[in-house]
């Protein structure tokens, strides 16, 4: 018992950055003023539908349809002109991680209960394991385990997003269709942003198979964020998004993010998950 405690505390600091923060806010007290200010005052980020509000996106025209595919050299322009944010946003960064593990912390505790009976309803129902892991990319392009309950069988092609799959219908247990309706499935990210590999609002990591998404994400810099269990392409269209456009609008989170946005994305996101918006569990959508 003693060494799983130690485990876990190891795991917690080895991929936890607060400290690291905290000692970087500590010799910039002058620019930590400034940007408090800034997050003080600035109102949090629009939605962006329409190419007017799309920064570096003078390439498209009209309104940006993120379902719609444009044709690359659309993308390709997008990418040579679009200007990450380099500021360090000490502030922000700081009370994320600190809310991120707060939060998970007391989520964690207080959903033990649906953790147990969901567990024991999977475990009922098909053979198998109660968690299901796949690895993800993550911050700094870095691969992590991402956990979820498992809500298909295990038959199910590995390292395959479901939107990818032939049919996903088929591969669905009869629990697993219920909770991936009601988003339960996600509750055991609590334990990522926990120990530091996600946040609750950041973009959605993707399996190392949608190499195209995740190459474009690499470019337009949405690896200088950790991924989140939601995010502004999650609220906005969900599995609807074209893949190419889930980069724009990931790589648009990560240069507006402050926390106001968070927060403005936090709502919408329980707005969504009760509207059931672009559930894949809902219909098939190829993402090809």
């Amino acid at each position: 018992m003693i060494e799983f405690y130690v485990f876990i505390c190891y795991t917690y600091l080895e991929q936890s950055y607060i400290l690291n923060i905290y000692y970087e806010v500590l010799d910039n007290m002058e620019a930590l003023a400034k940007e408090i200010k800034e997050e003080i005052t600035a109102p949090a980020a629009e939605f962006v539908i329409d190419c007017e509000n799309i920064p570096d996106a003078t390439v498209f025209e009209g309104d940006f349809d993120y379902t719609k595919e444009y044709p690359n050299s659309c993308y390709e322009d997008y990418i040579a002109k679009f200007e990450p944010n380099t500021k360090k946003r000490l502030f922000y960064r700081f009370v994320k991680r600190a809310f991120d593990m707060i939060a998970s912390a007391l989520m964690l505790i207080c959903l033990s209960p649906i953790f147990l009976i969901v567990a024991i309803l999977i475990k009922c129902e098909s053979r198998g394991p109660v968690i299901f892991k796949q690895k993800r990319m993550g911050k700094d392009g870095k691969v992590f385990n991402c956990y979820k309950f498992r809500s298909m069988k295990i038959d199910t092609p590995k390292d395959c997003a479901t939107s990818l799959l032939e049919n996903p219908e088929q591969y669905y247990t009869k629990v697993g269709k219920i909770i991936r309706k009601l988003s339960i499935d996600e509750l055991p990210q609590l334990w990522c942003v926990f120990v530091g590999t996600m946040s609750f609002i950041g973009y959605r990591p993707l399996v190392l198979t949608e190499e195209k998404c995740n190459i474009m994400r690499d470019k337009l810099g949405v690896f200088a964020m950790r991924p989140g269990i939601s995010g502004y392409a999650q609220v906005i269209g969900r599995d609807d998004v074209y893949y190419k456009n889930k980069a724009i609008l990931d790589s648009i989170y990560v240069k507006r993010a402050s926390l106001l946005f968070d927060i403005k994305l936090v709502f919408m996101t329980v707005s969504t998950v009760l509207s059931k918006k672009g559930n894949d569990a809902n219909k098939e959508k190829n993402n090809e």
